[in-house]
């Protein structure tokens, strides 16, 4: 997966800026796919070079220019390419797990520490999974028009509620682990 490709997916909407292609990130494909604002301008970039884009300039009083981007037919016949093309596993980095990995340089409150913080982190990456983004799909929909789509984004947020789940429930069988090695642990005095 591309974050090319889902811009052109977010495109196929309506034109957008920049900034509103961000705010629909956050708003929409966030729990399978964090960017930044800055990313999402080198990937228009990118994308306008290749043709598969296109953008107006919109004038603005007292704010800043725009430039609002819309679908090519390139760019549309390569969305649909990439959505029949069958993908390979999503790649998985996760730092936080080489601290782990690594943990025995660790003393067990630092460790602790560790994993308390990510089962916080989880728990609330759940709740807004569970609670705000189904209201954001919903008025997305609305918005565009979508109500098929709906559902389709629906699936998504349900495996990344149910992935979040798991790595909770991980998280912390990983922790109670952690109270059963804690008189293992020889470098507790770091």
């Amino acid at each position: 997966m591309s974050l090319q490709h889902l811009i052109l997916g977010l495109l196929k909407y309506a034109p957008m800026s920049g900034y509103d292609l961000n705010k629909a990130f956050q708003a929409s494909v966030q729990h399978f796919w964090n960017t930044e604002q800055s990313l999402i301008y080198r990937a228009l970039y990118k994308m306008a070079d290749l043709g598969w884009v296109e953008y107006e300039q919109q004038i603005q009083d007292h704010l800043p220019n725009k430039k609002l981007y819309r679908l090519t037919e390139a760019g549309r016949a390569e969305f649909r390419r990439w959505l029949a093309t069958p993908q390979s596993s999503l790649s998985f980095h996760e730092a936080w797990l080489g601290q782990l990995f690594f943990g025995a340089e660790l003393s067990t409150d630092q460790l602790r520490t560790l994993l308390e913080a990510r089962i916080a982190s989880l728990r609330e990456t759940l709740d807004v999974y569970e609670n705000q983004v189904p209201d954001s799909a919903s008025a997305y929909a609305d918005a565009f028009d979508a109500p098929r789509d709906r559902r389709y984004w629906m699936l998504t947020l349900e495996y990344g509620i149910h992935r979040l789940r798991g790595d909770l429930q991980w998280a912390e069988d990983a922790l109670r682990q952690l109270d059963d090695m804690a008189g293992e642990n020889t470098h507790d005095d770091h």
